[in-house]
């Protein structure tokens, strides 16, 4: 009877993992550049727990691309099918789909967080009344081009690492990074998040209609424990 408890109470461990996982992309729905994520659970070798199969999880992210909203913000900026912008954090570089731009008091375009946003030359220097962002990358001001927004892709998206605020690390160059020569952006436009609500919360509802499945299938058990304890103390 405890084995069974016990295979039960490993699957109510992973339901919390992916219910950790539904809410923290309900919670991001509204986030510009946001990916989803989902959760998965492989078999692997045997546990220790007899009969059961142990299994170990793997997060999976969406990339697909999300909706486009239009801002009228010049530094709002989106790209169009494959691709991140490069920003320079104080613990190295990172990336991101979340294009919400300013200027920082040295006129340098950085992210809501104050991280710099690079481009060909490094850090971007935006001084000039006139901005314009064309949808190569290049960056106009009074009618001079100062610059080009750096744009990479990568052919192994699966190394990436979620940071946090929208930004991901490809520790060791796994992910293998390269420029995109030719991106496709849109100044005055934000990419939404590409999590599908509805769906997610379809997910946590069975997630809980499960939990609660769980919790009889337990009573059961201990019920028949129970009596089985009372009648071997009658023999």
């Amino acid at each position: 009877m405890s084995n069974s408890i016990s295979i039960i109470a490993h699957e109510c461990i992973r339901q919390i993992n992916r219910l950790d996982s539904v809410t923290n992309n309900i919670a991001n729905v509204d986030t510009p550049g946001f990916k989803a994520e989902e959760l998965y659970f492989f078999r692997g070798d045997q546990g220790d727990v007899p009969g059961e199969a142990k299994r170990r999880q793997i997060t999976v992210t969406n990339y697909s691309q999300g909706a486009m909203q239009k801002t009228d913000n010049g530094l709002d900026l989106s790209i169009q099918g494959k691709g991140f912008f490069v920003i320079q954090t104080e613990n190295g570089l990172a990336y991101t789909r979340d294009g919400r731009f300013t200027l920082n008091k040295d006129k340098n375009l950085v992210t809501q967080d104050g991280n710099y946003v690079l481009g060909g030359s490094g850090k971007i220097v935006i001084t000039g009344n006139n901005i314009q962002i064309s949808e190569n990358g290049a960056i106009n001001v009074d009618g001079n081009e100062v610059d080009r927004l750096k744009i990479v892709d990568f052919r192994n998206l699966s190394a990436l690492n979620r940071l946090g605020g929208g930004l991901y690390q490809d520790p060791g160059g796994l992910a293998d990074p390269s420029v995109r020569k030719n991106p496709e952006i849109q100044s005055g436009y934000l990419e939404l998040s590409n999590v599908q609500a509805i769906r997610q919360m379809v997910e946590m509802i069975n997630m809980q209609r499960s939990f609660g499945l769980y919790q009889k299938v337990m009573q059961t058990i201990q019920d028949q424990d129970k009596l089985s304890t009372n009648r071997v103390g009658k023999i």
